[in-house]
């Protein structure tokens, strides 16, 4: 994404979990171990921008947004999925209405958690040209953190994660 990346980590988040394969990937992730998606997506954009991350910095980064993840944006996500399978003498329709209603707040909670990591810039990050090395990279290192050793279909999802924010083809026009 080389001269093409969005100036936000919002943007770009936006723009790469639309892309084909990244939210069902980062969703997997998430469900199965913990991780939290917005620092997925910090670790990328920030390989998008050239841009190696120390530990340090993804320490702090987790310790910035996980009160507002635990109290706010978890609590959030149960409730929108609790409604989907629908409660007893409440209208399909209703629970529908309010599911979305509550999906909204869970997306705005998650661009706050994003404008929260965005504003903390990494102090020891190290330059480096950008591309899906760094991200990859930098994915390991919060692995890391976490105490996390990525099984077959997680090293599955972190590729397909990563692929989605270098999709083929992006910058063809500056390759010529």
């Amino acid at each position: 994404m080389a001269g093409a990346a969005p100036r936000s980590l919002w943007d770009f988040s936006v723009e790469v979990y639309a892309r084909p394969g990244v939210a069902p990937a980062c969703l997997a992730l998430q469900d199965r171990l913990g991780v939290d998606v917005n620092l997925l997506l910090l670790c990328c954009w920030a390989g998008a921008n050239g841009r190696l991350l120390s530990n340090l910095d993804l320490a702090a980064a987790l310790t910035g947004v996980r009160e507002w993840q635990d109290e706010i944006v978890r609590p959030l996500r149960a409730l929108r999925r609790r409604l989907k399978a629908g409660v007893a003498g409440i209208p399909t329709d209703q629970a529908e209405a309010m599911r979305r209603r509550v999906g909204d707040l869970e997306l705005e909670a998650e661009r706050i958690a994003q404008m929260r990591l965005a504003a903390s810039p990494p102090k020891f990050a190290v330059q480096v040209p950008a591309g899906p090395g760094p991200a990859f990279a930098n994915l390991e290192f919060y692995f890391d953190l976490l105490g996390l050793a990525a099984a077959p279909a997680d090293s599955t999802d972190l590729e397909a994660l990563v692929c989605g924010c270098f999709p083929v083809g992006v910058n063809s026009a500056d390759d010529e």
